[in-house]
């Protein structure tokens, strides 16, 4: 069932950082289509489209304080060395080769990625109460990945996104 965008009166402060972090990039016209569901076992959905006209898909978990960029891309096996260079961003981004500013620091949140049947999954484990850090933090490494796909991969954006290939 969807619910509007505010934040839920229910599942504590941490989702409503969550939801208030991300309504925020909806407010400023980063997000389109910004929606909530509250799912089974202490799981929160976000839904919005950005950067592709592909709705992207993040759920938090209260339970196990992640939160996960749902199947963030597509087929990503059917490109050969695009997911190692995904992953490789990714763990530069917890290391001393990016600018502190845009650094995710370990101590607050741990990344992982996962690719399952071809489909790529950024996750961050919170460590504390760093729903607000995990969201901006998150939304900026998602970021670089596309950035990284428009420069390397381009046929990728083209053929799973519809991109224009000018």
């Amino acid at each position: 069932m969807a619910r509007s965008a505010r934040p839920p009166c229910r599942g504590g402060d941490g989702v409503a950082q969550l939801t208030g972090g991300l309504q925020a990039y909806a407010d400023r016209g980063v997000f389109r289509g910004f929606r909530v569901e509250e799912g089974r076992g202490g799981r929160t959905d976000y839904f919005f489209t950005w950067l592709t006209r592909t709705p992207i898909q993040l759920r938090y978990d209260r339970s196990k304080r992640q939160l996960r960029f749902v199947d963030l891309l597509p087929r990503v096996s059917a490109y050969p060395g695009l997911a190692e260079a995904l992953r490789r961003l990714v763990l530069e981004h917890q290391s001393t080769a990016v600018p502190e500013h845009r650094r995710i620091d370990g101590r607050r949140v741990k990344l992982a990625t996962a690719v399952r049947a071809g489909q790529f999954s950024l996750t961050l484990q919170l460590r504390g109460a760093q729903e607000a850090y995990a969201v901006q933090r998150g939304v900026n490494l998602v970021h670089q990945l596309f950035l990284l796909l428009q420069t390397n991969y381009p046929e990728y954006l083209i053929q799973c996104f519809g991109f224009s290939q000018e």
